[in-house]
């Protein structure tokens, strides 16, 4: 079952931001090449594509599309040279924290190993744009120090970063375990998890303002606060049982925001998106 739009604004404790919604690509004419198209995120932006006619190529390992494994270098190289892309949307990834603490190759071959292959391979005059995670702050477990090695890589070469925090919407979370529970069922809780938040058209709506800003940077959504995970279940369930839970292998007991080399130099859309500095940068 889907959460719904009331359910994804209590998971946040805040409103969702109009602006990051409803925004706009400007440069239309960009020939765009989109890694990862099947997930969750992929497959919105190519909605939100489809539906403000913007031109695109959509790649996955899955689902019916341009076929293209990142971790194949050649298969890359065949498929950026005949497309040209003005712009790469690397969306593709091992995303899975505690699956990547068991699959530790296979997360750093896509997330890594993945990325540079893209970078490698891009024409020139190309820039390459990389979805991020909030793991990536200080990293604590594969996946996220695969997706920090990722962005080093994409800064400098140039490109930019899309960096998340935890996505309501998107597949595998776990809204989707509990929704698919009957309603009488109680639910597993992990109180002492602390979590950023943003809601999947805010997601799509970073994408689409790192895509319009002419530098390159690094962007978050202001997601607000962290909040713990037992709030946000009675939030969503006041009613049902809750059964405590410790984390997961691969679950970090608090997200940070940001990381401690890094700091805020600019709020942006009506202080919706954040720009960051690191000490690292220069």
């Amino acid at each position: 079952m889907k959460i719904s739009y009331n359910d994804v604004e209590k998971v946040l404790g805040r409103n969702q931001y109009i602006d990051l919604l409803n925004i706009k690509l400007k440069n239309k004419k960009q020939k765009i090449l989109i890694t990862g198209a099947n997930g969750s995120i992929g497959t919105a932006l190519c909605k939100k594509f489809d539906k403000d006619k913007v031109s695109y190529l959509a790649t996955d390992i899955e689902g019916d599309m341009e076929y293209m494994d990142i971790t194949d270098f050649n298969q890359v190289k065949t498929i950026l040279n005949k497309f040209q892309p003005n712009i790469i949307i690397n969306i593709a990834g091992a995303k899975h924290a505690p699956k990547g603490e068991h699959e530790t190759w296979e997360t750093l071959s896509i997330n890594t190993i993945g990325t540079k292959n893209l970078i490698d391979c891009m024409p020139l005059n190309c820039k390459i744009i990389l979805t991020s995670t909030c793991k990536s702050c200080n990293p604590e477990i594969v996946y996220g120090a695969s997706k920090l090695i990722a962005e080093r890589m994409v800064l400098n070469n140039g490109g930019s970063i899309a960096r998340f925090f935890n996505v309501v919407e998107s597949s595998g979370n776990v809204f989707e375990i509990w929704n698919s529970l009957s309603l009488d069922s109680p639910i597993k809780v992990a109180p002492t998890c602390q979590r950023h938040f943003i809601s999947l058209g805010e997601a799509i709506g970073l994408i689409i303002y790192t895509m319009n800003y002419p530098n390159k940077s690094r962007f978050i959504v202001n997601s607000g606060h962290s909040r713990s995970m037992i709030d946000v279940a009675n939030d969503l369930y006041p009613n049902r049982e809750k059964i405590i839970i410790e984390p997961r292998r691969g679950d970090r007991f608090s997200e940070r925001f940001l990381s401690t080399s890094e700091s805020i130099k600019k709020y942006h859309l009506n202080n919706s998106v954040i720009e960051l500095n690191n000490i690292h940068d220069n």
